[in-house]
């Protein structure tokens, strides 16, 4: 089978990571993939993997921000792209490679299967009623030319169909893919990982692993770390000076900032906390909260997309509405303040079963969406 994979940049994201991963995975079962993508990272870093077995190609038209004249030139470049070259699968990713991959393979009358995957939906009720309204009816317009619309969750498809995009029957839900050995394995580099990162072995450590942008959630948890703890914060963007001068002011080095990892670090880096922290505003299922899981770390997430697909309240962590800093606040400061329950929330992670969550199943997922539609 000859798959092409469409996305707009290759960052290191969950959307990236999800892709990227599918891809790997068909290509080691044979099939010929593609991966094309934009040329933009935004100074954020590339998402480093051995792409070995794939072929890898680059769209300069393809930006990330919105744009006339390059959305125009995209899709363009994508139609002229499809007609030159044949495949059987043609998968896009995120919203604007989904919304002008979409539109340009079903006008370019290509024969193969159109397919999208929504990592997380690009209207909420956060953004102007004007940008939800536009990115609906481009959404609407290219689930027409869909013949199946892939969700990481339930959420997502729910929230997609009560916004009137597509029809049920297009939804399958193939949940996001870690590489679950490696998270699993690190259960035991909590010592390790804390004497590296000069954290004593009895201290109260909260770790998040999250872009420094904004409605990424950072600026909220250091607001609301309790004094008894510290946070090991894990990734880089445009706030991270902004943040590192209000934790050295407001904190008095509580906050480590690590920068941004590799993906074969984040094992460790998480191991060394005693749960995660995810605030963001705006998510499909954060990959992160999986991987948290499988190390037996609780999760204390906002409800974006997901998240309660993952965490159960008061078993595995804990959730609190979207940014709403006093309820993240008082749920770390309950964490902090009881031992019995940390324990507790402890031995429901290590419990939470999240085998549906592999590499393994992600990829075997998809390929059962490709062979229902031949």
């Amino acid at each position: 089978m000859k798959i092409l994979h469409v996305i707009t940049r290759l960052i290191q994201g969950g959307a990236q990571e999800n892709t990227v991963y599918t891809a790997l995975g068909q290509a080691k079962l044979g099939h010929e993939v593609t991966l094309l993508h934009g040329p933009e990272l935004n100074g954020e870093s590339r998402f480093l993997a051995d792409l070995s077995g794939l072929k890898e190609e680059t769209l300069p038209s393809l930006k990330r921000a919105l744009s006339p004249y390059w959305d125009v030139k995209a899709y363009h470049d994508l139609k002229k792209y499809f007609r030159e070259n044949s495949f059987d699968i043609i998968h896009t990713h995120s919203s604007k490679a989904g919304i002008l991959g979409r539109l340009a393979a079903a006008d370019a009358q290509t024969s193969a299967k159109i397919v999208h995957t929504i990592h997380g939906l690009a209207f909420d009720e956060f953004q102007s009623a004007l940008k939800n309204k536009l990115y609906i009816a481009a959404e609407k317009k290219a689930a027409k030319v869909s013949d199946a619309i892939i969700t990481v969750c339930d959420a997502m498809r729910d929230q997609a169909l009560q916004a009137g995009i597509g029809r049920k029957e297009l939804y399958h839900t193939v949940r996001s893919g870690s590489d679950l050995t490696a998270f699993q394995n690190a259960k035991n580099l909590r010592s390790e990982s804390r004497q590296k990162l000069g954290v004593a072995q009895d201290e109260l450590l909260f770790v998040a692993v999250t872009r420094l942008f904004p409605r990424k959630g950072a600026p909220e948890i250091i607001r609301s770390l309790p004094k008894r703890a510290k946070l090991l914060l894990v990734g880089g963007g445009p706030l991270q000076e902004e943040l590192q001068s209000y934790a050295e002011k407001e904190l008095k080095g509580r906050v480590i900032f690590y920068g941004q990892a590799a993906p074969e670090e984040i094992p460790a880096l998480i191991s060394a906390g005693d749960a995660l922290v995810h605030a963001s505003w705006r998510e499909g299922l954060a990959r992160v909260l999986i991987q948290a899981l499988a190390e037996g770390i609780p999760v204390i997430s906002s409800r974006a997309g997901g998240a309660a697909e993952a965490v159960s309240d008061g078993v595995n962590g804990f959730l609190f509405p979207i940014g709403d800093e006093r309820a993240l606040k008082t749920i770390l400061e309950r964490v902090a303040s009881d031992p019995a329950l940390l324990s507790k929330l402890k031995e429901g992670a290590l419990k939470t079963d999240v085998s549906n969550y592999s590499i393994e199943s992600m990829v075997a997922g998809t390929m059962e969406v490709y062979a229902s539609l031949t």
